[in-house]
């Protein structure tokens, strides 16, 4: 929708590029807007901008002193009463969601993978029609809310390289409940560990690393949750070299579960704003998992994750080593870090 700056709201999404007089970027579609970039965006004397009808936090928007574009009273009514959920609302409410489990899973409450089962599923439903979102929800996340943020992310790119591999739907529904649960364990961390803003001590890093093994006693009395799941969330931090944790398994000792979910794990975790560490581009971190850490996750998912990269990049906006900002309109599948 179109509205005035000044109706503009903390919170709000662009819904196109921001262009000055020059036609020179001055916000890019998919922004958050903050004060500051309100406050810019005003000095450059923008008048007008669209926006999602959706808030970041997924609750429906609808701007103080009416949409500026013509709309009949039946349309403000529907928008106001019946807001469309649109991908980005239903992962927004998964994460939500996730959050308050996991509030509760830390203050002792059982896992119940029915209430999980509600929060993962109808986003995988949504999958065929939005493999391109699968790969930009990272934008979306907040150092705040970070582990709930990354806990769906993972389990919707597990279920993307599912369905590429070749799982049929069942398998791929449990592949996603798999990543949605593998950070489970989180809950019997210090609250410290997990907020802490800088790096983390080795005391720390050790204990962080118990998590799967936590995650896993949570699950392992569940009758209702597969055996699979189970094996894939105490697993997803082993790699096929035998360099993970907490087994050291390697190879066809690790559960296919997770071998996929160890890759969209590693992915979305470096994609993503941490706490205690910054955000990387896609591409770098293609490059880290391609070249850096070849052998360590298994090759067709790797593949997999290359190509998605490759085929949903295309009109992305990047920030070039000389600090020019460009658009990528090809990438050579042969050196797809070398985006043009």
């Amino acid at each position: 929708m179109k509205i005035h700056i000044d109706q503009l709201e903390e919170g709000c999404i662009l819904a196109k590029d921001i262009l000055s007089a020059s036609n020179k970027v001055l916000a890019y579609k998919k922004t958050i807007v903050t004060e500051h970039i309100k406050h810019a965006l005003k000095a450059f004397l923008v008048n007008e901008v669209h926006v999602e009808n959706l808030l970041e936090d997924g609750r429906g928007f609808l701007p103080s002193g009416g949409i500026q574009k013509e709309a009949s009273n039946e349309e403000k009514e529907k928008i106001e009463l019946t807001p469309v959920k649109t991908f980005h609302q239903l992962y927004i409410h998964a994460v939500m969601e996730l959050k308050q489990l996991f509030t509760g899973w830390q203050s002792g409450t059982q896992i119940e993978i029915a209430k999980v089962r509600q929060i993962i599923l109808p986003l995988i439903s949504e999958l065929k029609h939005q493999e391109g979102e699968i790969l930009k929800l990272y934008q979306y996340c907040k150092k705040e809310d970070y582990l709930s943020h990354h806990s769906v992310s993972v389990a919707l790119l597990s279920a993307f390289l599912a369905k590429r591999l070749g799982y049929d739907q069942g398998e791929i529904n449990q592949i996603a409940i798999t990543g949605l649960l593998c950070d489970c364990g989180m809950a019997r961390i210090s609250p410290v560990i997990l907020t802490k803003k800088v790096t983390l001590t080795e005391r720390e890093y050790l204990d962080l690393k118990q998590h799967p093994v936590h995650s896993y006693n949570l699950l392992k009395s569940i009758m209702s949750l597969k055996e699979g799941v189970k094996m894939g969330v105490l697993q997803h931090h082993e790699r096929m070299d035998g360099s993970g944790y907490p087994l050291g398994v390697k190879g066809d000792q690790a559960h296919p579960y997770s071998k996929i979910v160890a890759l969209a794990d590693t992915y979305q975790a470096m994609v993503s704003e941490r706490p205690y560490r910054s955000k990387q581009s896609p591409f770098k971190v293609l490059e880290q998992i391609m070249q850096h850490d070849f052998g360590r996750f298994e090759l067709n998912a790797v593949n997999e994750l290359k190509k998605a990269v490759i085929k949903f990049s295309a009109g992305t906006k990047v920030k070039l080593s000389n600090g020019l900002k460009a658009e990528i309109v090809f990438v050579d599948e042969q050196f797809p870090t070398n985006q043009l």
